[in-house]
This record gives structure tokens, C-alpha cells and sequence, in this order.
């Protein structure tokens, strides 16, 4: 993708032709609606046509097989599961009794509800007195003194029409089974010719068939999966429910279990809902508490075991959206198309971000809906320490290093952080910002080291580990070339000596100046590195290596040039051109240059982090 920034023209656009999109979806909401909800069921029918197809038998055929038995089932179902609806409302008056006696249980029981009650006769004596004195009362009916009571207002209501009766009487009924006829009607035609609908989205999307053929395959295997996967998680939530219900005595169990499995496709308030009905029948329906408590026990133990147990273990890939993600859609779709749109927010947002991925212009639905990171890691580091943010620093450091090992975590995320710092100068970074990203790259570190000394101390081989030797007396020197940045950077190799059992001393950027290089205490060393983030440290490092070189003619010299662009004229380049011995461009590199110029062997294997 190209880096050039979008015109704001384009912009405009964009977001007018979404307007205008929101508006349609909601004006045709019930065009929409039915086509969304047979495109969702397709998802689901398609793989037993395929099935059937592959049997030699026609496509109508097979068409006409499949939507019929999923009616049938459907239509049976909701007749089993309406009688024993109707069956639940005929009883319920047998169960005011106890509910009764249930509540004024509860109001005896209820510390102050004496209290309660007495405030609640003040009040409404209150209210009857005001209201004799505004003269608002209900009049009586005859004074002692004969006076006769005040006429009643008659008011005439017109006669109802029959027609207009009948009309609101059917419109409930009639209504739904019409989006249901609609829907039906749309799954024969998107199951009879899937390919022509396929090619007719392609010709809109755009020219570009590999990357439009791409997102309708993978937006087709992600909501497929996301249907099938919720329907047997959902399954095995309802099946369960329904038989602990009938277990336990709560009337209509049938009736909650396929209500929990159909209520679970709504995301996070389907099952808070599909909990209320039969915890409150259970309290309305027994006298006691025990049917309550068993009801609670069952719907909190099959809670846990699916989300616990069965959907990471049916899961096997997110929606690839984040939780936040799923329950704005929630609130977006469900305002544009009611209660439809909320069954659907997920499946269309799905769509919806696959989008984003292959269409440039809807690349920011996948960035704020997706659950994809929209930061590399080591962007992502860079950002929370130049926000100050070290803890949430650390943690990141600590989880890169669990996933991987020490040295990768330096040379791929914190050596690259530090380049994306250095490379800020361009764009107006501060010397305090530098110095931020310096310092808290220095917390990170000893957080890690101490992690890692703890871990050492606590294994069986640390008592015949080979001890480090005193950093006064170590052979190799790590020196900062430049600044803050390039003694942290050097820092890091340190820290990748350290964990090969191989003793390393630690200057900055200040002890190789033109005042201080003179002086630099060069006892007994035999190999220096000098750390470089600039992409032109060739300047810089020449003079220094000369230096070095005039007063200690023996000693190895490595260049340690951290930033890729460094690599364009060539390593031996280089080198030549410095004077140094050898250059690296990672860490682990430069410690075994160092290692084979000190003659050093490792003392203690890098750990294979097991930081949690």
C-alpha cells in the first residue's frame, strides 16, 4: 500500500458515500433486513447442498431438500416449543399464591421494611391531603348536610370499525410471517446461484478480481465458521440447560433451553436474558428457595464450562474483531434495524472488516474494528516509553521475551524501538524526548535482568555456574557512539553478554569525546564495540577508532551499526572506511565477534525465557 498521504477530496467522499449507505440500509430496512438474514442462513445451507451436489443429485433439487427440512424443523420446533408456551400461560395464576407468600416473606425478613411500609402510609395520607385541599379530590358522595355530590362527566366514544379491529389484530401475526416468506424466497435464490450473485458483488467492487475474490473468500469462511461454531456452542448451552431444568422441576424447561440457544447468537445480552426467565419461574413456581438455588447452580456451572472449556476449544479462530469491536457493532446495527440487527451485527461487521483489509478506502474499519495489532511491537514499545507508560513498557518486554528469547527481543523489538527513536529526530523529536525513551529502555532492562537472576538462582545447575568475572576487570568494552540512545543500544549488548555468562563493561557516549578519549582506561581489554544508531555513523566512528587504534594497536574493534540504512555502503566497506576490524548489524552478531576476539567460550546458555 502506497504511503501517500489520501487527498482530502477523496476523504469527503468516502464519508459522504457511507452517509448515504447508513441512510439506504435504514430506509429499506425491510428489503434489507430479509436479504441480511437469507445471505446469514445461505452461510449455514450451503455446505449440505454442496453435500448433496457432490451425490450427483441436481441443484434444485438439493436446494429444494435443504431449505424444506430446515423449514420443517424450524416450523416443529416452534410448535413444540408454542404449546409449551401456551401451557406455561395457563398455569401462571396458579402461581400468585406462592409468589405472594414468597414476597411478603422477603418484606418480613428484610431488616427496616416495618420501617418502609409506615413511611409509605405517611406518604400517601400526604398525598391524599394535598390533594383535598386543591380541591382535586374525589368529591364524597353526600355531605350530612344533604348537599348532593357533583355530576359525573359523560364522554362519547366514537364505534370501533371491525375492519380497522381486524387489521391491528393481524398486523402482528401477519408481519413476521412475511419476513419470514421473504427470507425464505431470498435463500432459494442465493442458494440456486451463488456464483451469479458472487459475480455480480465482484463487478461492483471494483476490477481488481485477485484481491476482490480474496475478501468475499475469506469474509465467507470466517462467518461460516463464526454460524456453525455459535451454533454448537449454543447447542451444547441449551441442551444442558433445558435438561437440568427438567431435572430440577422448572416448567417449560424445553421451552428456556431453545430459548438459550437461539437468545446466545446475540452477543453478550443474549445470555444475561436467556438466565432471567427461568431463575424467575423458579422463584415464582416454589414456595422455597431450593428450585432457585439449583436453577442458579446449573445456568452459572454451564456458563463457566462453555466459555471456559467448550468455545476455546471450538474456536479454533476469532471473528477478528476485538470485544469492543463486537459490542459497537451491536449498538450500530441494532439502532439501524432493531432486534434483526442485533442477531446480525456480527456477521455483517465480519464482513465488514474483511472489507477494510483488501479495500484501501475502508482500511480504517479494520483498524478500528479489527482485532489484528495496528502497531508492531517494537512501535508499540517506542510509544509507551515515550509516553512514560514504563510499567505497561515492561509488560510488553516481558511478554516478547515469554514468546521468544532474550536476544530476540533485543535485536527485533528493542534495538528497533531505539532506531524508530533516533530516526524521530527528523520529524522534531526533543532531546527530552530522547532521554525518556533512554531511561525507561534502562528500567526495562534491569527488570529483566533481575527476572532472569531469579531465574537462574532458583535452578538446580546455578551452584556450578561459572561466576561472572568483576566488571572492573571484564575484557570487552560496550561504548555508546554518540548520545543517550547509543549508550542504551549498547546497553543491550551488554545485557547479551551477560546471559552467555561473558563480563562486559559499560561506558556512554561522554567517555569518548575529544576531552576524555585520552584518558580512557583501556587495562586489559582485548575487544571494544562501539554502538551506532545514526544511518551514517561512518564520521562519527572514524574518529574514534583511530583513536583507539593509536592507543591500543592489539585490541579488536567491532562496529556495532544498528541501523539497516548503515548497511547500503557494504559492512567491508565499511569497516575499511572506520578502520574497525569487523561491523555488525545485530546483537547477537556482535557478541560472537566479541566472543571470537576475546577467545571468551560462554559460561551459562541464553535462556529459552519461560517469563509469564
Amino acid at each position: 500500500m502506497s504511503d501517500t498521504p489520501s487527498r482530502p477530496g477523496s476523504n469527503l467522499a468516502t464519508i459522504a458515500l457511507m452517509l448515504i449507505t447508513v441512510a439506504v440500509l435504514y430506509v429499506g430496512r425491510d428489503i434489507f433486513v430479509p436479504f441480511a438474514l437469507a445471505i446469514l442462513l445461505s452461510f449455514l445451507l450451503a455446505p449440505p447442498v454442496a453435500w448433496l451436489r457432490r451425490t450427483r443429485m441436481p441443484r434444485i433439487a438439493a436446494v429444494v431438500l435443504v431449505v424444506t427440512t430446515a423449514v420443517a424443523l424450524l416450523a416443529g420446533a416452534g410448535f413444540v416449543v408454542g404449546r409449551q408456551a401456551l401451557t406455561l400461560i395457563g398455569d401462571i395464576p396458579q402461581y400468585q399464591r406462592s409468589m405472594h407468600q414468597k414476597i411478603r416473606s422477603i418484606s418480613g425478613a428484610v431488616p427496616g421494611s416495618g420501617v418502609l411500609k409506615r413511611s409509605a402510609e405517611v406518604v400517601k395520607e400526604i398525598g391524599r391531603d394535598l390533594s383535598e385541599a386543591t380541591g382535586t379530590a374525589r368529591p364524597a358522595e353526600t355531605s350530612g348536610q344533604g348537599r348532593a355530590r357533583e355530576p359525573v362527566p359523560v364522554r362519547v366514544e366514537p364505534v370501533a370499525d371491525p375492519l380497522r379491529t381486524l387489521q391491528d389484530m393481524v398486523d402482528p401475526i401477519l408481519k413476521p410471517l412475511g419476513t419470514a416468506g421473504l427470507v425464505i424466497v431470498f435463500v432459494f435464490f442465493v442458494l440456486l446461484a451463488p456464483s451469479d450473485l458472487r459475480d455480480r458483488f465482484i463487478r461492483l467492487a471494483g476490477s481488481d478480481l485477485h484481491r476482490t475474490t480474496e475478501a468475499l473468500s475469506e469474509a465467507a469462511s470466517r462467518v461460516s465458521r463464526y454460524l456453525l461454531m455459535q451454533l454448537v456452542v449454543n447447542a451444547t448451552y441449551g441442551i444442558p440447560l433445558g435438561v437440568g431444568l427438567y431435572l430440577i422441576g422448572v416448567p417449560g424447561a424445553l421451552l428456556w433451553g431453545f430459548l438459550a440457544t437461539l437468545l446466545r447468537f446475540i452477543p453478550y445480552l443474549g445470555p444475561v436474558v436467556a438466565a432471567v426467565f427461568p431463575l424467575t419461574l423458579a422463584f415464582v413456581v416454589d414456595p422455597g428457595w431450593s428450585m432457585l438455588l439449583w436453577t442458579l447452580v446449573l445456568i452459572l456451572t454451564i456458563e463457566l464450562v462453555s466459555n471456559n472449556i467448550v468455545e476455546p476449544w471450538l474456536y479454533g479462530s476469532s471473528t477478528g474483531m476485538t470485544p469492543m469491536a463486537v459490542i459497537l457493532s451491536a449498538i450500530f446495527w441494532t439502532l439501524l434495524w432493531g432486534t434483526p440487527g442485533l442477531i446480525l451485527a456480527t456477521p455483517l461487521t465480519v464482513c465488514l472488516v474483511v472489507m477494510g483489509r483488501y479495500v484501501p478506502r475502508l482500511a480504517f474499519i479494520e483498524v478500528l474494528l479489527g482485532s489484528e495489532p495496528v502497531l508492531s511491537p517494537e512501535e508499540r514499545l517506542y510509544q509507551r516509553l515515550l509516553a512514560g507508560d514504563i510499567e505497561e513498557a515492561i509488560e510488553l518486554a516481558e511478554a516478547e521475551v515469554g514468546a521468544g528469547t532474550l536476544l530476540s527481543f533485543h535485536d527485533d523489538t528493542a534495538l528497533a524501538a531505539l532506531r524508530l527513536a533516533e530516526s524521530a529526530r527528523k520529524s522534531g523529536s526533543s532531546i527530552e524526548d530522547r532521554q525518556k525513551v533512554a531511561d525507561g529502555m534502562r528500567m526495562l532492562v534491569e527488570d529483566l535482568r533481575e527476572i532472569l537472576d531469579r531465574q537462574q538462582e532458583g535452578a538446580k545447575e546455578a551452584a556450578s555456574a561459572t561466576p561472572l568475572p568483576p566488571a572492573e576487570k571484564a575484557e570487552i568494552l560496550c561504548i555508546g557512539g554518540r548520545g543517550a540512545l547509543d549508550t542504551v543500544a549498547a546497553l543491550l549488548l551488554t545485557h547479551v553478554l551477560e546471559t552467555r555468562g561473558v563480563a562486559a563493561r559499560l561506558l556512554p557516549a561522554t567517555a569518548i569525546t575529544l576531552d576524555k578519549i585520552g584518558s580512557l582506561d583501556l587495562t586489559g581489554c582485548k575487544a571494544v564495540c562501539l554502538s551506532y544508531l545514526s544511518p551514517r555513523p561512518r564520521t562519527y566512528a572514524r574518529f574514534v577508532v583511530r583513536r583507539l587504534r593509536a592507543r591500543a594497536p592489539g585490541m579488536k574493534i567491532v562496529l556495532g551499526a544498528w541501523n539497516p540504512a548503515a548497511e547500503e555502503d557494504g559492512a567491508i566497506d565499511l569497516a575499511a572506511e572506520t578502520g574497525a576490524d569487523a561491523v555488525a548489524g545485530r546483537l547477537g552478531a556482535a557478541a560472537d565477534l566479541l566472543q571470537q576476539a576475546t577467545g571468551v567460550s560462554p559460561a551459562v546458555a541464553e535462556p529459552a525465557s519461560s517469563m509469564h
